[in-house]
């Protein structure tokens, strides 16, 4: 009787260690899979693939994340065999859009302001107008693949809003022109030119930036990641600043994030933002998903009557993502100024819906 016991030991052994490793496995597969869900949260497409491609080699993707990781790898040029260009990427959209604007006309958010010991009025017609808006939003992207992981992309967006009962319009317009590159393994080269340019009634702005940066994309324990460095240069008319920035994006289970510290350089007499921060967080809430996001930046260098100009502002804003076509946020935005021209306190809304053209 105690021989047959020890006999049937081993066996018991080895049937305890297949159950610990089939639990293992079982283990690893759901992790793979939560996270590969957790990619769709992310605005990294890079990312993405590495989130949905981890889950497929480990038989934890459904089929239509597998659908979904063939487009993305499409569109980054993985699949461009042979010499000479391919289209790999067009498409365009249709946003109509609702909203609430905080400042429709680019005026000043102050009635008055502290100047020389007593207060200054300021001519209504300068002030800031908030009011309901209507418009449209439109997006477009194509992307040439010209090598394996290697692909031009062109971005070209248009807004306008117009409140009603005032007649004030925004006029909004980017473009952007990139050269996406695969370098090895999991580390990639971009260089970048962006334009973009905002008016309005009382205020016109335009803004071009040229960058290089570098991506590196890795796993650690329960958790995918892409660090991005990049040199660039910001040019408004009659300056110019060189600006370096770091960008952290994860993905976890249930959860994606974003990171990012941007800093410039001084420019002599005008105020340009010295440094820039962000947080961003996203995740499901009754299946839809739902981010919310945190900035700040601090602005120096000129002056305005007399008095040197320094900006502190701080924003927050919520996202919903209500169906897959309709788009819900509302953010708050504080500035402090050493100027009183420049404090204001502002909430926004936007409801968008898209309609793809193509």
């Amino acid at each position: 009787m105690v021989r047959g016991k020890c006999r049937a030991a081993p066996w018991g052994w080895l049937g305890a260690w297949i159950l610990v490793l089939m639990l293992g496995v079982a283990e690893a597969r759901a992790q793979s899979y939560e996270l590969g869900r957790s990619g769709d949260l992310v605005v990294s497409e890079r990312l993405r693939i590495l989130a949905h491609g981890r889950a497929l080699a480990d038989g934890a993707s459904p089929m239509a994340r597998i659908r979904s990781l063939k487009a993305d790898m499409t569109a980054q040029g993985f699949y461009h065999e042979g010499p000479g260009l391919a289209w790999v990427l067009a498409e365009a959209s249709l946003r109509p859009t609702l909203g609430w604007s905080p400042n429709l006309n680019g005026g000043v958010s102050r009635r008055r302001i502290e100047f020389g010991g007593g207060w200054l009025e300021i001519d209504p017609a300068y002030v800031a107008r908030a009011g309901a808006t209507a418009g449209l939003r439109f997006e477009s992207e194509a992307r040439l693949a010209w090598g394996t992981g290697r692909f031009l992309q062109a971005e070209l967006d248009g807004a306008i809003s117009r409140a009603r009962e005032s007649g004030y319009e925004r006029r909004d317009r980017r473009f952007l022109l990139c050269s996406g590159n695969h370098v090895t393994g999991w580390t990639f080269l971009d260089l970048c030119l962006r334009q973009t340019e905002s008016d309005r009634s009382l205020s016109q702005s335009e803004q071009r930036d040229g960058s290089v940066a570098v991506s590196r994309l890795f796993a650690a324990p329960g958790s995918y990641h892409e660090i991005r460095m990049e040199l660039g240069e910001r040019r408004r008319p009659g300056m110019g600043q060189p600006r370096v920035g770091l960008e952290w994006h994860s993905v976890w289970s249930g959860a994606a994030t974003r990171f990012g510290l941007d800093l410039g350089r001084p420019v002599r007499d005008q105020t340009v933002e010295r440094l820039e921060a962000f947080a961003e967080l996203r995740w499901r809430m009754g299946g839809a998903v739902t981010g919310l996001s945190l900035w700040g930046s601090h602005a120096s260098g000129g002056q305005v009557f007399g008095i040197g100009q320094r900006d502190r502002t701080l924003g927050l804003a919520l996202f919903r993502q209500i169906t897959p076509r309709l788009d819900l946020s509302v953010q708050y935005v504080q500035t402090d100024s050493t100027v009183d021209l420049f404090d204001s306190r502002q909430v926004g809304l936007d409801l968008s819906w898209r309609l793809r053209l193509r």
